[in-house]
């Protein structure tokens, strides 16, 4: 069984183990890996440890604080792990001193000072730990650090919402939703090449993942509601949010996950998602920033999306003309499913039959 929050999830009033436990449910993490991160942290053996584990995840989930869904076959634990791993790679969490690195290098070249000392490129983690642990924040939180953030990551959304993208996908693997995954603005393709690894890790490659994109940046803005916002993140002004196929193409070839179940829409999604030959998706995640965008996303697909399905928006909490276009495209439609909060951006909903 894989654990989770569930919608109902709430904080409470716990001893020191069992908090630690809530905290590790707050990401898809199953029993045994719990177990053994438990019995590391408070040293005592998984075994010793066990029983009173499952116990209180027991009644956890009884309450409806934790939600459990049902592991396919396979080694639960080393599936974990590999996607544990992945979210970290794809957040440049591995090793996210080379940007506290490079910023200190380009500060001395701006200023004409020599470069620094090599004792201080060295140990830059632990010469500066607040700028080190903003940076790691603003990382798992997907937020913007400063104008240059993410530069250097294959997705700027964070590990919330990749959780949550692993929460999506696990419901529909559980309940058997058909169809697709697909994400309409993909920049690097980060949270595509996780989607394409959670049908690989759990058995479902015969599934596709569709990228949409134009792969040369936003479209200047043409809605009022963009225009009146002031809205232009075209390359010509926000240069990072614009990636070249070919450059996606090799991010996905990095993890060995480019084969023939990743599918590719180029062109502004005005264009292409309208006739896509996409049939039935069961995740569709939309991160296109402008009410426009947005609007045509939901138009293009929303009735493509199966009942059980989710659609996922990543700009709700920090983009108004985001927020605007899904309130008003579910408000025209009924939409009654609740609008559920990933993070201080992201929110998903679940298709009802």
């Amino acid at each position: 069984m894989i654990l989770e929050h569930g919608p109902a999830g709430s904080a409470m009033r716990l001893n020191a183990t069992a908090r630690r436990i809530w905290e590790l449910t707050e990401r898809p993490i199953d029993v045994a890996t719990l177990c053994g991160q438990v019995g590391c942290e408070f040293e005592v053996s998984c075994a010793e440890c066990e029983d009173e584990v499952r116990a209180f995840v027991n009644e956890l989930v009884r309450a409806g604080l934790v939600e459990g869904l049902a592991e396919p076959a396979g080694e639960p634990g080393t599936r974990t792990r590999y996607l544990e791993l992945l979210k970290r790679a794809l957040v440049n969490l591995i090793y996210p001193e080379h940007e506290l690195r490079i910023e200190l290098l380009e500060e001395h070249a701006r200023a004409g000072r020599a470069a620094p000392a090599e004792q201080l490129m060295r140990d830059i983690r632990y010469a500066s730990p607040a700028a080190y642990t903003e940076l790691v924040s603003a990382k798992r939180e997907g937020a913007v650090r400063n104008r240059r953030a993410n530069r250097f990551s294959h997705t700027m959304v964070g590990t919330a919402r990749l959780d949550n993208l692993e929460y999506c996908a696990r419901k529909v693997f559980a309940d058997g939703v058909p169809g697709d995954f697909l994400e309409a603005g993909v920049c690097q393709g980060g949270a595509a090449i996780f989607l394409r690894a959670l049908q690989v890790a759990f058995g479902e490659a015969q599934r596709r993942v569709w990228l949409a994109d134009s792969f040369r940046g936003l479209p200047p803005p043409t809605h009022a509601i963009d225009r009146a916002a002031g809205h232009d993140w075209s390359e010509a002004k926000q240069p990072w949010l614009a990636c070249a196929l070919g450059a996606v193409q090799d991010n996905f070839r990095t993890y060995d996950l480019l084969d023939d179940g990743v599918c590719w829409l180029p062109g502004w999604f005005a264009d292409t998602l309208p006739t896509a030959p996409v049939e039935q998706l069961a995740i569709l995640r939309a991160d296109a920033d402008l009410y426009q965008s947005t609007r045509d996303i939901l138009e293009a697909l929303y009735e493509r999306v199966s009942p059980g399905g989710f659609v996922v928006i990543d700009d709700y909490g920090a983009i108004e003309a985001c927020r605007l276009a899904v309130d008003t495209f579910r408000e025209e439609r009924a939409i009654s499913a609740p609008l559920r909060r990933v993070d201080w951006t992201g929110v998903y909903w679940r298709r009802e039959a």
